[in-house]
């Protein structure tokens, strides 16, 4: 049970589903820039699955005069958080249309497109960074989702990095080389083990 969402000589990337699950949203490189589209099914009430839909409908999410990609949506749907030339982390508002800025290009390194990864809490009042502001180290940083506050969680030193959300949103999980065996060069190899850190008393 497979189908083809998308049939374009461009590519396609950073694929995710709306929160109701009724749209499927991807970020797309046309017209020499990286634009945010969405797929849904012209036919929901008759196809309420994508495999077996017949008629798809693709519509433009978010474009600009820069490069944006890697959609993730707010656990309600209302905002969606984006990257915008490749080191801002940008949420907008889906009703309105307005954008806010949590990270800017002096906060973020950048070496390949995608590389600045970020997840809403559960519920939806903060965004988690893998924070890579500088080559050799990279944070775990707690952003509010409305700009008022910026908190690096671990602050090691080392790398620490691919963090998640755990439970209801009072735990994290992330990988860090603070303890295991390293290499000197900042691009050997390195042991990591997991962390995890309880956000409130009572977790």
């Amino acid at each position: 049970f497979t189908k083809r969402i998308t049939n374009t000589p461009q590519r396609e990337q950073f694929v995710t589903f709306s929160p109701d699950g009724n749209a499927i949203v991807y970020a797309s490189e046309r017209d020499g820039k990286w634009s945010i589209f969405k797929t849904e099914r012209v036919r929901a009430s008759e196809e309420p699955f994508f495999f077996a839909s017949t008629l798809l409908n693709e519509t433009v999410l978010v474009t600009d005069s820069v490069d944006v990609y890697s959609p993730a949506f707010s656990p309600d749907g209302n905002y969606l958080a984006y990257t915008a030339g490749r080191r801002t982390l940008r949420v907008q508002n889906m009703e309105t249309g307005a954008t806010r800025d949590l990270l800017t290009p002096e906060d973020v390194f950048h070496m390949r497109d995608g590389d600045l990864s970020f997840s809403w809490s559960p519920d939806g009042k903060w965004i988690m960074v893998d924070w890579q502001k500088l080559l050799h180290n990279s944070e775990v940083l707690l952003l509010a989702a409305d700009g008022s506050k910026r908190i690096n969680l671990t602050q090691s030193g080392y790398n620490d990095s691919s963090p998640k959300w755990i439970g209801d949103g009072d735990r994290i999980l992330w990988f860090t080389n603070r303890d295991g065996l390293r290499s000197y060069a900042t691009s050997g190899m390195s042991e990591r083990d997991v962390y995890m850190m309880f956000l409130t008393q009572e977790a």
